[in-house]
């Protein structure tokens, strides 16, 4: 039986959800492995007032306070953009390389 041709928008949803379990599973290892409890606390802090602020401010106000205030506390936190960077790398890689695995199998590469 022949297996169904999947339509672009099929394929790159395929790309994006496989690149997107394996950025969730490689985030959560290496914030566990590379953080210290006390920083992953004071970061769902912050990200729980970031969003509990959207719903009880105006959308303006709370994109200014997005950019002057809670952009710049994340960046400062290292250990949490390398833990961030390294999956980002890897969840493309693996995304590209799943995805060319599969459309060799479907013989369109």
């Amino acid at each position: 039986m022949p297996t169904p041709q999947f339509a672009l928008p099929q394929q790159f949803g395929r790309f994006l959800l496989t690149g997107a379990l394996v950025f969730v599973v490689l985030f959560w290892a290496l914030s566990i492995m590379f953080m210290s409890n006390q920083d992953m606390h004071r970061d769902m802090a912050a990200l729980h007032m970031m969003l509990t602020s959207l719903i009880h401010q105006p959308f303006t106000n709370w994109f200014r306070d997005v950019e002057r205030a809670y952009v710049p506390f994340f960046l400062r936190q290292h250990s949490l953009l390398a833990c961030y960077s390294v999956s980002l790398a890897f969840a493309w890689l693996a995304a590209f390389l799943y995805d060319t695995k599969i459309l060799r199998k479907e013989n369109l590469v």
